[in-house]
């Protein structure tokens, strides 16, 4: 499984994976499957066009389908509001929501 930063993501065009598949990636892509790496982009992408921008800052990571989310949100509102926006995408088999919420100050 390879974890990707929401810094280091999109511009897939610009990356390149092994066995050339014709799909650019940068070196943390190395044995991502080509399905896996489409599905980590397009649930990046739900994320953040639910137009709250914590969202966007969550980590996402597949593999084989199983979409993990990880990273921090103000509230456990959007906590939700992540794991619905990522099991709403096609491919999406699984949800591991790993968000953490911090304790009110």
């Amino acid at each position: 499984m390879v974890a990707l930063h929401p810094h280091r993501t999109s511009k897939a065009a610009n990356r390149s994976l092994p066995n050339g598949s014709g799909v650019r990636a940068s070196t943390p892509f190395v044995g991502l499957r080509v399905a896996d790496f489409l599905l980590m982009e397009r649930v990046e992408f739900a994320l953040r066009a639910a137009g709250y921008r914590p969202l966007g800052a969550i980590e996402v990571s597949v593999h084989e389908g199983a979409v993990h989310l990880t990273g921090t949100v103000p509230s456990y509102y959007m906590k939700q509001i992540a794991q619905t926006r990522a099991m709403a995408v096609p491919g999406v088999i699984r949800i591991f929501n790993e968000i953490e919420v911090p304790p009110p100050t």
